[in-house]
C-alpha cells in the first residue's frame, strides 16, 4: 500500500490541476528583463527623435525668417560728416558723427542727393541741440535717430527714411 499511497499523493487529482490554472491565471506575468530593457530603450530613441524633429522645424522657421529679411534690399545713403558744438558747457564739448539713412525705394536716394542741403541743415540743427548727457547713452542715441527719422520724412515725398546708421559718433 505504501506504493499506491505515494502514487496518489504524486498524482495530481483534477482539483489539484484547476487549483494550479487558476493560480497561474491569477498572477500577472512578469515582464523579462530584456522586454523591459527594449522598451526603455525604444523610448529614449523615441523622445530624441521627437526633439530633433521639433528642433529641425524651430531652426527651419528662423531661416526663413532670416532669408526673409535678408531679400528686403536695404538702400542706404551716406551722409558727409558732421560737426557740431554741443549746448553745454558754454559750447566747448562737440559732436562728430559720420551717419548713413536706411529708405525704403531707390528713387529716395536721388531725392535726398537733390535735398542733401536741406537735410544736413535740419540733422545739424538737431544734432546741435543736444547736451552731452542727452547722447552719452544708448537711449539719447535712439532718442536722436527718432528726431532724425521724423524730420527727414518730412522733406521727403517720394519714400521715408526707415532707419539712421550711426558709423562714427565721437563727443569731445
Amino acid at each position: 500500500m505504501g506504493y499506491i499511497s505515494n502514487m496518489a499523493e504524486k498524482e495530481p487529482t483534477t482539483e489539484n490541476k484547476t487549483n494550479k490554472e487558476e493560480k497561474n491565471q491569477e498572477e500577472p506575468k512578469k515582464p523579462s528583463k530584456k522586454l523591459l530593457i527594449i522598451i526603455i530603450i525604444s523610448s529614449i530613441v523615441l523622445v530624441m527623435l521627437i526633439a530633433t524633429v521639433v528642433t529641425a522645424v524651430i531652426l527651419t522657421k528662423r531661416s526663413e525668417k532670416i532669408e526673409v529679411q535678408t531679400k528686403e534690399m536695404l538702400y542706404l545713403v551716406p551722409m558727409r560728416e558732421f560737426l557740431v558744438n554741443l549746448i553745454d558747457y558754454g559750447g566747448r564739448r562737440f559732436l562728430k558723427a559720420t551717419i548713413e539713412l536706411e529708405v525704403d525705394n531707390p528713387a529716395v536716394m536721388a531725392e535726398i542727393t537733390t535735398k542733401e542741403t536741406i537735410l544736413r541743415n535740419y540733422i545739424i540743427n538737431i544734432l546741435s541741440s543736444k547736451t552731452f548727457n542727452d547722447v552719452k547713452d544708448i537711449e539719447g542715441k535712439t532718442a536722436l535717430r527718432k528726431d532724425i527719422i521724423s524730420k527727414s520724412n518730412l522733406i521727403l515725398k517720394t519714400g521715408k527714411v526707415l532707419n539712421v546708421y550711426f558709423n562714427e559718433f565721437i563727443i569731445q
